[in-house]
């Protein structure tokens, strides 16, 4: 999505958190390194407290307006994306959330 368009007016908030058992410490340079762009700032949340301001997985539905999940998550919000509109305060919904991250990231850029 960042190198489609390395000019668009955007900021991307990577928030790593623990879910896997490779996830455990903060994330280093290799990891953060995937998403080396300016407009991108990363964020460790090691207590999962961003998952959890999102009611978990439970809730997901309710985090944007429109949604493709093609993976099971259990209590943890995690491997997603959410596209908020500019203008918008904190609590309001997103626009889009996509999940796995990896899977569907081409389709954040339409």
């Amino acid at each position: 999505m960042l190198k489609k368009d390395p000019d668009a007016d955007l900021k991307v908030f990577v928030i790593w958190e623990p879910v896997l058992e490779t996830d455990w410490n903060r994330p280093g340079d290799s990891i953060t390194a995937n998403i080396p762009d300016r407009r991108a700032s990363h964020y460790w949340d090691p207590a999962r407290r961003l998952s959890a301001m999102y009611g978990g997985a439970a809730n997901i539905g309710l985090i944007a307006g429109a949604e493709t999940v093609k993976f099971r998550m259990n209590e943890v919000v995690w491997d997603t994306a959410v596209v908020y509109p500019a203008g918008l305060h904190w609590g309001a919904s997103g626009k889009l959330l996509i999940a796995p991250v990896f899977k569907f990231a081409d389709s954040l850029v339409k």
